[in-house]
């Protein structure tokens, strides 16, 4: 009796389509409810900066905005504080910066032996 070779196993399948992938179909975006809740977050990011939320060593729990050139607010949660009031005061905070032209800083507060740029 003659052996067979045995298929070889295939590669596993990637959850990134490749180039060659046939493109999918498109999806109609939906609104979200909250679309707009935030627009000074929202203007900081479609201009090129970024927001940062969690941990910024040494300081935990912050909120940092910065539009690429400087920084706008640097914000620490308070105790119990839900993300979405936190968020919803670094908004707020980077409009007072926007319209004052000063940065709203709660991390490097007058008693603190160090001061923290970002």
């Amino acid at each position: 009796m003659e052996h067979r070779r045995k298929a070889g196993r295939r590669a596993p399948t990637s959850g990134v389509a490749g180039l060659g992938a046939p493109a999918l179909k498109a999806v109609a975006a939906v609104a979200s409810p909250n679309a707009g809740a935030l627009p000074n977050i929202t203007a900081v990011i479609e201009g090129g900066g970024q927001i940062m939320v969690g941990t910024v060593a040494p300081i935990r729990d912050a909120a940092v905005a910065h539009d690429g050139k400087r920084t706008l607010a640097m914000l620490r949660r308070r105790p119990h504080e839900a993300i979405a009031d936190l968020l919803a005061r670094l908004d707020a905070a980077i409009g007072t910066a926007k319209a004052t032209g000063t940065r709203v800083d709660e991390i490097n507060t007058k008693g603190a032996s160090h001061r923290y740029e970002i």
